[in-house]
């Protein structure tokens, strides 16, 4: 009589330790356990069977007295139904069995990108995508505003494995608790989240500086969120430098002036720098010590060009050196040696800027 006693005060301790945490509790209801877990398997009145348990990769856990018992697939409810069934069978009258899971290891989501922590994330029941946000320690500054999560296709009749399904999902509506976003994750789904794309906004805006691409943005948009336009702003000689698949960078000349500019439906993309020059300006860029925009006050040169912007740089190629150049006809480069300039003293190469020219100075192959 004492023994049964004291093993209702054990299950009665065990519940209330159960309902204390009534997050974990409602999570094994639900958590389907699989191999790698470790179970911690309490059977009254009986210290040589409780203890922690490991799952095999095939599923089972060996169990004494009734060897190997399958536990994948099953909840810690429906496991310690079946080792009550199991034990009562041959070997214990009405045996009490309580079943946990003491570690989550058989699945698990693999966070990659720009959080706060990359790693591996132990699902311990259904798990949202906001849910493993906050166990790797929320967003980064870094990270852009889109969660990628990629899931293996598993099998199922008629469809053989392999592949993936990919979702973007949109972080604002995540945090909002849009179901239709912050969906539920499974196990082995890879998580990744992107690094921020930005754009560049130079010269005569008001506020010029970096700024997140977080939608489709056009080039009016962009000198609108830096702030429009300044009253020396040259609207028609407005270019965007972007550097191309293949590592080169362009110049893509554009026309914002007027009440509807002609380009004013151009999309920026990650990485572009849109300048608005002043009136009567050139730019020099690449491999000099002080890259912008300058004022054409007189009749200057590309070497006095390239003095003004600080001179080369060591990694600079002299030799390469170009000029592009918009008219009437479209744009033209102009390739300039200022080797000849400088070293050979061939002033005549040096070519005279005109307002709105750009240089460009490539980095040395050696």
């Amino acid at each position: 009589m004492i023994r049964r006693v004291g093993a209702l005060v054990l299950v009665l301790v065990l519940a209330l330790g159960a309902l204390a945490a009534p997050a974990a509790g409602a999570a094994e209801d639900d958590y389907p356990i699989g191999p790698r877990d470790v179970l911690r398997v309490v059977v009254w009145g009986h210290d040589d069977l409780s203890k922690e348990y490991l799952v095999d990769a095939d599923g089972t856990v060996p169990f004494p007295l009734i060897g190997r018992a399958k536990a994948a697939g099953l909840t810690t409810k429906g496991f310690a139904a079946l080792l009550t069934t199991l034990l009562e069978k041959d070997y214990l009258v009405n045996p009490q069995v309580i079943v946990a899971v003491s570690q989550y290891l058989s699945k698990k989501v693999h966070v990659l990108g720009e959080g706060e922590r990359s790693g591996t994330v132990y699902l311990t029941g259904p798990t949202t995508i906001l849910e493993v946000i906050s166990k790797v320690g929320g967003w980064s500054k870094a990270a852009g505003r889109q969660v990628v999560l990629v899931r293996t296709v598993r099998p199922e009749p008629g469809r053989p494995a392999g592949g993936s399904s990919i979702f973007r999902l949109d972080f604002g509506k995540i945090q909002a608790g849009d179901s239709r976003e912050n969906i539920r994750v499974e196990d082995e789904d890879m998580i990744f989240f992107p690094k921020a794309q930005a754009f560049f906004v130079l010269g005569e805006v008001r506020t010029a500086g970096t700024f997140p691409l977080d939608k489709p943005t056009s080039v009016l948009e962009a000198v609108t969120i830096a702030g429009g336009f300044s009253e020396r702003a040259a609207p028609s000689g407005a270019k965007v430098i972007r550097r191309t698949d293949d590592g080169h960078q362009e110049t893509i000349p554009l026309d914002l002036s007027g009440a509807v500019p002609k380009d004013r439906d151009f999309l920026v993309q990650d990485g572009d720098t849109l300048l608005v020059p002043k009136g009567n300006t050139f730019f020099v860029f690449g491999e000099v010590r002080r890259p912008g925009a300058y004022v054409l006050e007189k009749e200057t040169t590309i070497l006095e060009g390239i003095t003004i912007a600080g001179g080369f740089t060591e990694r600079a190629a002299p030799g390469r050196v170009r000029v592009i150049r918009n008219s009437a006809t479209g744009q033209h480069t102009l390739e300039v040696d200022m080797n000849e300039v400088i070293k050979r003293g061939k002033r005549e190469k040096a070519v005279a800027l005109q307002e709105n020219d750009v240089v460009v100075v490539p980095e040395s192959f050696f």
